[in-house]
């Protein structure tokens, strides 16, 4: 038992520890309460937020000084957004629940070295002003959605930047329309 506390002690003793554990109380939160306790507690640990960032119940996010975003956005239910690449959003952007962002992948290219020992790549994800995506989406590290972009429900988002006004759906994402 004393070692699991000293674990706990070693947790709380470091920023990025007690943070991870703030982050985990108000995660679950719900409604308006919950979505104004995680703007004021995020608003304070991104690179940068603007006015009227709304976090819906059950997100995770980690890396959080990594995502600067602007104003009016809308992070939905239960998203998952791993920022250790960076994330930039413009204004007006929606994430439909359950989407997830990467911005870091596993090297894997020496298979005389097991991909656990190979490190990482990190590459960041840029998304343009007045973007909306679907629900579950995956948005690969790398990825640059020009502004006005939908990404349709259950697409997969690869590497490659997208033009401004491009309607993605797919596995992976295709251009099926324009806006």
């Amino acid at each position: 038992m004393i070692e699991i506390l000293k674990y706990l002690y070693w947790d709380l003793a470091s920023r990025t520890g007690r943070d991870q554990y703030i982050a985990l109380l108000l995660r679950n939160i719900p409604g308006d309460f919950g979505v104004v306790l995680r703007r004021e507690w995020y608003t304070r640990r991104f690179g940068k937020a603007g006015r009227g960032l709304s976090i819906h119940p059950g997100t995770t996010i980690l890396n959080p000084g990594c995502i600067e975003c602007g104003d009016r956005i809308d992070i939905g239910l239960f998203n998952y957004i791993q920022a250790g690449g960076g994330v930039i959003m413009g204004n007006n952007v929606l994430l439909g629940p359950y989407t997830r962002i990467w911005t870091q992948n596993h090297n894997y290219k020496n298979p005389d070295i097991p991909v656990h020992d190979q490190g990482y790549t990190f590459r960041p994800v840029i998304i343009g002003d007045d973007v909306w995506m679907g629900a579950n989406v995956f948005v690969m590290p790398g990825v640059v959605l020009g502004s006005r972009c939908v990404v349709s429900a259950n697409s997969v988002v690869g590497r490659k930047d997208y033009p401004p006004g491009t309607v993605l759906a797919g596995y992976p994402a295709r251009k099926i329309g324009a806006r």
